[in-house]
C-alpha cells in the first residue's frame, strides 16, 4: 500500500500554470496608497507631529510591534489563525492591551493617530506586495498548505503537527456536506487555518472502512 503523504507533500493536489507576478494597482487603489504613504512620509519629516511624540519614533514603533505581531501569529500555526478558543481570544485581547502604549508612547492626538494608522496600512500593503513578489518571502511569512486526509484516510503526522482533532474534521465534513472520510480524494488545512476537500464525486473508490465514522 502507498504510504499517504507527509506534511509538506503538494505534489499530488492539482496546480496551475504559473503567472509571473506583476502589481497593477487600480487608479483608486494606487491613489490610497499614495495618500497613505505620503501621510507616513510626512510624519517621518515632521510635518504631521504628533502632541507628546516624535512622528519618526511613532512609525518606527508601529513598524516593530506589527513584525513582532506578524511573526508571532506565524509561528502559532495555522489552526490557531482560523479557530480561537475562549482563553486564545482572550490572550488577543490583553495582546492589544499590553502593546497599546507601546505604540503611541501615550499620544492620543489626532495627528499621532494619523499617522500610527497610515503606518500600519502601509506596512499592511506593503507585506501584501512582498508575499506576491518574492516566494522565499511568501514562505516565511504564510504557511504551506498541508494534505490531513488522503484518499479516504487519515494522515496522522499532519494532524499532529497541526493539533487538528478528529471531531474537528468531522465537523468540517458535515458543514461541507460530506458523510465518510471515503468520500474524500484529498482533504487540505489550507495556509489561513481552514479545512476544505476534494470530493471523489461520486467515483468508486474501492477504499477500505472510514478510520472516523
Amino acid at each position: 500500500m502507498k504510504a499517504p503523504p507527509r506534511l509538506a507533500d503538494l505534489s499530488a493536489l492539482p496546480k496551475l500554470a504559473t503567472v509571473p507576478p506583476k502589481i497593477r494597482l487600480r487608479k483608486v487603489e494606487a491613489l490610497g496608497v499614495t495618500l497613505i504613504a505620503a501621510v507616513v512620509f510626512l510624519g517621518a519629516v515632521g510635518v504631521i507631529e504628533p502632541e507628546e511624540s516624535n512622528g519618526l519614533d511613532l512609525i518606527v514603533r508601529v513598524t516593530i510591534i506589527f513584525v513582532a505581531l506578524t511573526a508571532g501569529f506565524r509561528f502559532l500555526g495555522k489552526r490557531e489563525l482560523s479557530q480561537m478558543s475562549p482563553f486564545e481570544i482572550v490572550t488577543l485581547l490583553m495582546i492589544a492591551e499590553i502593546v497599546s502604549p507601546s505604540l503611541t508612547a501615550g499620544d492620543e492626538s489626532i495627528p499621532g493617530a494619523l499617522v500610527g494608522a497610515a503606518t500600519l496600512l502601509f506596512l499592511t500593503f506593503i507585506d501584501s506586495v512582498m508575499t506576491y513578489r518574492l516566494k522565499w518571502f511568501q514562505t516565511v511569512s504564510e504557511a504551506l498548505p498541508a494534505i490531513v486526509i488522503n484518499r479516504g484516510r487519515l494522515v496522522e503526522d499532519a494532524l499532529h503537527k497541526d493539533r487538528i482533532r478528529t471531531d474537528e474534521i468531522l465537523s468540517e465534513m458535515r458543514k461541507a456536506g460530506i458523510e465518510r472520510l471515503d468520500m474524500i480524494k484529498w482533504g487540505v488545512l489550507e495556509p489561513d487555518g481552514r479545512l476544505s476537500f476534494v470530493r471523489y464525486d461520486g467515483e468508486d473508490t474501492g477504499a477500505e472502512e472510514p478510520l472516523v465514522s
